[in-house]
C-alpha cells in the first residue's frame, strides 16, 4: 500500500480523543472538519455538539 493512501490519525483538536482504530472511517462521516492556521483540525461528536454555536459563529477555538 502507499503512504499517501493512509489517511492520518483523528485527534479531537478541543479534548484530544481518538476514536478506536476499527472506527476511524466512520468518524470521518460524524465529526467537524475545519482549518486552523492553514492546517486540518476535527472536532469530536461531542465538543461539536457542546460548541455548535461557537463553531457556527466561526469564533476562534481559544473562546471556546
Amino acid at each position: 500500500m502507499d503512504t499517501s493512501e493512509i489517511a492520518p490519525v483523528l485527534v479531537c483538536s478541543s479534548c484530544g480523543t481518538t476514536p478506536p482504530a476499527d472506527q476511524q472511517a466512520a468518524a470521518r462521516l460524524t465529526w467537524s472538519r475545519g482549518t486552523d492556521g492553514g492546517r486540518t483540525t476535527w472536532t469530536c461528536e461531542r465538543c461539536s455538539r457542546d460548541n455548535l454555536r461557537s463553531i457556527e459563529s466561526k469564533l476562534d477555538p481559544v473562546w471556546w
